[in-house]
């Protein structure tokens, strides 16, 4: 897993749309599917409930959310520094 897909999840966690979050990603939407997929089947969680075009975090995706946030906080004051 790397920053990227973190951020991948925080878009469309903040979006609650992968439509959306791909086009605020420049990515096309089933990459970001996909990429997304590979998240949980690595993680071995769900992390997103997919129902129609309405997504929702389940607990364990609100808790990721939290962390995912917090890595990229610190990986961003890393590079400040």
């Amino acid at each position: 897993m790397d920053f990227r897909i973190l951020r991948y999840f925080l878009a469309v966690a903040r979006e609650q749309s992968f439509t959306k979050a791909a086009e605020q990603l420049h990515i096309t939407q089933p990459t970001l599917s996909r990429q997304l997929a590979a998240l949980e089947e690595e993680l071995g969680v769900k992390l997103l409930v997919r129902s129609g075009r309405n997504i929702t975090l389940t607990d364990q995706g609100i808790f990721f959310k939290r962390r995912a946030q917090e890595l990229l906080d610190l990986e961003e004051r890393k590079e400040k520094s």
